[in-house]
């Protein structure tokens, strides 16, 4: 019997993550563990990318970013609007 499915694997989160690999029904819980990994670590800004398409992922994922306390600002990154920039609120006494 394969167990793989009851053990979900560790995944090491840098400055970014790319959506795209998961479930968009997921994505608002994908996101705010992708920031609280970001701000465990120190990292800042952070870039999420959700593609261009209709942009529904997109929307999705800014109404979830306004929602957090941590998240100072969010925009497009640079000219790539398949892609979110991130500046959180980082308390500089704990990195």
């Amino acid at each position: 019997m394969n167990d793989d499915i009851n053990n979900p694997v560790e995944i090491e989160l840098g400055d970014r993550i790319d959506l795209h690999m998961f479930h968009p029904r997921d994505a608002k819980a994908i996101v705010e563990e992708f920031i609280n990994n970001a701000l465990k670590k120190g990292i800042s800004p952070v870039i999420i990318i959700h593609g261009k398409g209709k942009s529904v992922l997109k929307q999705s994922v800014h109404k979830k970013l306004a929602t957090l306390p941590m998240v100072k600002s969010f925009k497009d990154a640079g000219s790539n609007w398949g892609a979110t920039e991130i500046e959180l609120e980082i308390d500089k006494g704990e990195t």
